[in-house]
């Protein structure tokens, strides 16, 4: 079994090497509204390898499955993608935070959206009052993104349905729980924020990261459940 997988495991970091040169001008991007392949980037740069990335439902576990790069075995990244459901964001970085004390275990980073962090971010007085110290970041797209993305692909431009949010700062949301606040609204400071926030002691830190309104840039691949749909279309 060995030797007959030997040529197949050789082959695959040639072909994630040729993939990652193909996706690289994602993942270093410039642009404004952030890029949402730049900030798994700047996580993959900054996060220590005995880090746990924990992930939201929605698109939060989508980027986070595709681009996170967890550097040793072990549980360094918990999604919550299989119950596709949204909240778990916040709630399931207490958990984690909790259990890489008991294991002595580095840095924990929760990723959600704005819809889930609208859900539970009471949550964060919980976890001020335990004195828990892990960095939440919003995905801050003023929508429920997966949803609006799916609706853009399969109904096309403007038929959206109680997909928008109100336009939120986060960051000054959670200084009101006392906790620390970081709005992000640069790639460049995306960095220099994540190492701050794991800086921090006694207390979550939130970074409220600024990325795009477009629906059709917010997932990083078509979903393959979406199909587009006209008037008088009947779809199974």
């Amino acid at each position: 079994m060995k030797e007959r997988l030997a040529g197949w495991a050789a082959e695959v970091p040639k072909r994630m090497a040729a993939w990652r040169q193909d996706v690289d001008a994602r993942l270093t991007s410039e642009e404004r509204p952030i890029n949402m392949a730049r900030l798994m980037h700047e996580l993959n740069l900054n996060l220590p390898a005995d880090a746990t990335l924990v992930a939201d439902g929605g698109f939060a576990a989508h980027w986070g499955g595709l681009l996170y790069d967890t550097k040793q075995p072990g549980r360094g990244f918990v999604p919550d993608r299989g119950f596709a459901s949204i909240g778990y964001g916040v709630p399931g970085g207490i958990g984690a935070t909790l259990g890489a004390a008991h294991d002595k275990l580095g840095p924990v980073v929760a990723l959600t959206g704005d819809g889930g962090f609208n859900m539970v971010m009471g949550e964060l007085e919980t976890a001020r009052r335990l004195g828990l110290a892990f960095t939440v970041i919003v995905v801050n797209n003023a929508a429920s993104g997966y949803v609006k993305a799916l609706q853009h692909l399969m109904y096309g431009e403007g038929a959206y349905q109680s997909s928008d949010l109100a336009e939120t700062n986060y960051a000054n949301v959670v200084e009101a729980f006392g906790c620390k606040g970081i709005r992000v609204e640069r790639p460049d400071e995306l960095g220099p924020a994540l190492q701050a926030a794991m800086a921090e002691t006694g207390r979550p830190t939130l970074l409220d990261v600024v990325v795009t309104r477009d629906p059709a840039k917010m997932l990083p691949a078509v979903d393959n459940r979406t199909v587009q749909v006209k008037k008088g279309d009947r779809v199974a």
